[in-house]
């Protein structure tokens, strides 16, 4: 992109001298429109027919950089030029540049002006800022990973990766941001500039939003689409669509800050399996390197085998009971630890201006110095540690303070100072991840936990949470949103630490029991703290145990359904947690403490301390009660009794869910059978169900799976399902699957039913039946 960029850029030159004064310092090209102006030179193109790219290159700014896309190419445009005005359109777009003064306005292809960015980009000293154009009812979204409302206008805040702890409610500047914003006029705008940079959304002026940035790397990817959906699947062809994790990401993982020895987490975890906690996976968390926390060994990369004396055999036991292991590592070296020597004597720590290493001696572990991850070397080192780590069995990766946590401006690395590549530290790492795996382990799928990246991580398997939040309603509170507006730029699977995790004096049953049943509509269930209060249920009172157990259990029989969440987010990058106004836009997004869950669930956590009753909307046509199964008219508010057992939860009539058998890991979930639920409603009705072997990497792109099509036809009379299956299969998949079908929502028995092959429950009213679906099956419903 450099090259053709300055091939361009060369022939402008070249026509200029050519072209008389009336178009002088404006060259037009088919696929790059380069604009000059007092402030430096503009580069238009089209990256899609839906996605235009602005750069910017003046004397401080000279090269092109590309982090977050994956596509970089241009198209052909269509140009159209005169003495003030260029026009630039493709099949989706039409940009209009007004010379002077310098104005770009966006337009869709029905002339619907989208986005106008006034006056260029004006530069204070090393600083840059942009403004653009807001409308009186536009809100925005996106921006990443900030505990206050989905729309985002009317705050200012910086884009600058940075932990919190014990943060809550209205904290604006928190360890994931996102130069990236969605709006309600269905656009969106993508900045690819990794640099310390700040947002004003309409706060000092109602009517602008305001991006200014210190130096760093201007491009922005304006995208367009005629609906949310359609924009979020533009979004993530531009930066990458996440790859489907690992099923047992789905599961349950006990963690904790931090099992201090083998025998504590093998006795926790054999506490929480005899106990009947379906359980996938173990995280160990900093003390298996090292007993201490500050001053410590963070960095050795090595087991502490005074506390760990035989890890090899006890991950191998994990794994033999279905729970694998996630080890902890940090790009942090203390000056302790067994590599900091090495590091720091080979230029593989981040470095002051004369080459030597940059110490930070206010680290909270102990004085240390940071991996310079932008390093080829540092990345080839760390690679070959993770790869003899491995040999232990773990199975996947925590990588944690990737913010990075410390990082000062003026630290230099490969690629530039801290400032200017903070952003991109968490991105670059899990590159290296996910490059490395490949390259030298290319069938396994890889689970990388992690707190920090940027625009587009999610095509590096990234899984980040909400750091380390506040174990209170306040810290809770915010969580819906923060899931929600990270899954609109991208980011399908951030999630929390279900419980809270910070210090506190008193446990809070009531909150702990909130917090995990809301943790099991989320895209990771995966409780968290430190040891002031437990992070595992069965630590908990018997009474906890049996508010928050029978949610993990529904975890587990909800695997098809959650799965084919992820399939759909890895094909289209729709996220799993879902705004009210994704699915329907004529919900204001001032409603964002209840969302969908996929498009056939509507979740309501309870957010608040105490309550008896809560309200909830429920959107245009009929309802289910989840737990009761009553049918219920949308288009209105509803009060619902609020029990400590239950949160309310309300299925979409006429879906078609997907259900398992509990199992006490993946490992033993069995896809030969499955439970296909479906809510009664008159009309034709189809979903899709996913299944492959759940581990191979790449499974959806080498057709080694089976993607089945449910259909289903109700009329007043009879019920049709039907099913069609694509898809090459995997091993051990069934050559004719078994569904038991249960249909939800008839009134009464159906008289015309042969009794040997339906069974109709009375109590819940139920009809449910087996059948392969190999032929249509057509039931009586009179």
């Amino acid at each position: 992109m450099k090259q053709i960029s300055a091939f361009f850029l060369l022939i402008s030159v070249i026509i200029f001298s050519c072209k008389d004064n009336s178009e002088k310092n404006n060259f037009v090209k088919q696929k790059i429109v380069t604009i000059s102006s007092d402030h430096g030179i503009y580069y238009l193109s089209a990256i899609s027919e839906d996605i235009i790219r602005l750069s910017f290159k003046d004397s401080i700014i000279t090269s092109d950089k590309f982090y977050a896309p994956v596509i970089t190419e241009e198209i052909e445009m269509e140009v159209a030029e005169n003495d003030s005005m260029i026009t630039a359109k493709t099949s989706g777009v039409t940009v209009i540049v007004n010379k002077s003064p310098l104005n770009i306005k966006y337009y869709n292809n029905t002339g619907e002006l989208k986005l106008e960015l006034n006056d260029g980009i004006n530069r204070i000293g090393d600083s840059l800022a942009v403004k653009f154009s807001l409308k009186p009812d536009e809100s925005i979204y996106g921006t990443g990973f900030r505990a206050i409302p989905l729309d985002r206008r009317g705050y200012s805040f910086m884009a600058y990766n940075q932990p919190q702890y014990a943060y809550g409610e209205g904290a604006t500047n928190l360890n994931y941001s996102i130069p990236h914003w969605m709006s309600s006029s269905n656009y969106m705008m993508m900045i690819d500039n990794p640099s310390k940079s700040f947002f004003d959304i309409g706060k000092t002026d109602k009517e602008e939003l305001i991006y200014s940035s210190y130096k760093g790397n201007l491009s922005f990817y304006f995208i367009d689409g005629a609906n949310f959906s359609e924009l979020i699947s533009n979004y993530t062809k531009l930066t990458g669509n996440q790859p489907l994790p690992p099923i047992w990401a789905f599961g349950n993982f006990q963690s904790r800050f931090g099992y201090e020895s083998q025998q504590e987490a093998e006795n926790i975890l054999n506490q929480s399996l005899n106990a009947g906690y379906p359980t996938d996976a173990l995280i160990l968390d900093i003390f298996w390197f090292g007993p201490e926390i500050e001053d410590g060994r963070m960095g050795d990369l090595k087991w502490n085998k005074e506390k760990w004396p035989e890890p090899v055999k006890m991950i191998n036991n994990f794994k033999d009971k279905g729970v694998k292991t996630i080890l902890i590592t940090e790009p942090f070296f203390t000056k302790k630890s067994q590599h900091y020597k090495y590091l720091a004597s080979n230029g593989l720590l981040g470095m002051n201006k004369d080459s030597s290493v940059y110490e930070l001696p206010d680290f909270y572990f102990g004085d240390a110095g940071l991996l310079d991850i932008f390093n080829p070397k540092a990345q080839k080192w760390i690679w070959q540690e993770y790869k003899r780590m491995k040999e232990y069995g773990a199975a996947g990766w925590w990588v944690d303070l990737g913010e990075p946590e410390t990082h000062p401006d003026s630290m230099y690395h490969y690629t530039g100072r801290g400032y200017e590549v903070h952003g991109a530290y968490g991105h670059e790492w899990a590159k290296v991840m996910h490059n490395g795996y490949a390259a030298d382990f290319p069938n396994e799928r890889l689970f990388l936990l992690a707190r920090a990246g940027f625009a587009g991580t999610q095509r590096y398997g990234l899984i980040p949470w909400s750091g380390d939040v506040g174990r209170n309603w306040s810290g809770f509170k915010p969580q819906p949103s923060i899931i929600m507006s990270m899954g609109l730029s991208g980011i399908g699977y951030m999630h929390s630490d279900a419980g809270g995790f910070t210090f506190v004096e008193e446990r809070d049953p009531e909150l702990y029991t909130r917090w995990v049943q809301f943790a099991a509509f989320s895209p990771i269930f995966r409780p968290h703290a430190d040891q002031s209060a437990p992070a595992e249920p069965v630590m908990w009172s018997k009474e906890v145990q049996q508010n928050v157990k029978p949610f993990i259990e529904l975890r587990y029989k909800l695997l098809p359904y959650n799965y084919t969440l992820g399939w759909e987010n890895t094909t289209t990058g729709m996220p799993l947690m879902r705004p009210m106004f994704i699915e329907y836009p004529a919900i204001p997004d001032t409603l964002h403490n209840q969302y969908m869950w996929g498009d056939n669930f509507l979740v309501a956590p309870i957010l608040n301390q105490g309550i008896k009753n809560r309200k909830v909307y429920l959107p245009e046509g009929e309802w289910y009660n989840y737990w009761s199964n009553e049918k219920i008219d949308g288009g209105k508010w509803i009060e619902v009794a609020v029990t400590i057992e239950k949160i309310p939860v309300f299925v979409k009539a006429g879906s078609i869910i997907p259900t398992a058998e509990l199992v006490t890991s993946t490992d033993y979930y069995d896809t030969d059978s499955v439970h296909i639920n479906y809510y009664y409603n008159e009309g034709t009705y189809e979903d899709q169900i996913y299944f492959d072997d759940g581990l191979t990497n790449n499974s959806w792109l080498e057709n080694k799976y089976d993607l089945i099509t449910v259909n289903v036809i109700s009329k007043p009379s009879s019920i049709t399902f039907a099913a069609d299956k694509q898809g090459d299969s995997f091993e051990g998949s069934p050559s004719n699957r078994v569904y038991k079908i249960v249909v939800h929502g008839l009134k009464s028995e159906p008289s015309g039913i042969d009794r040997e092959k339906f069974n109709w429950d009375p109590e819940k009213s139920l009809l449910s039946f087996y059948s392969t679906l190999t032929t249509d099956e057509i039931v009586n419903i009179n």
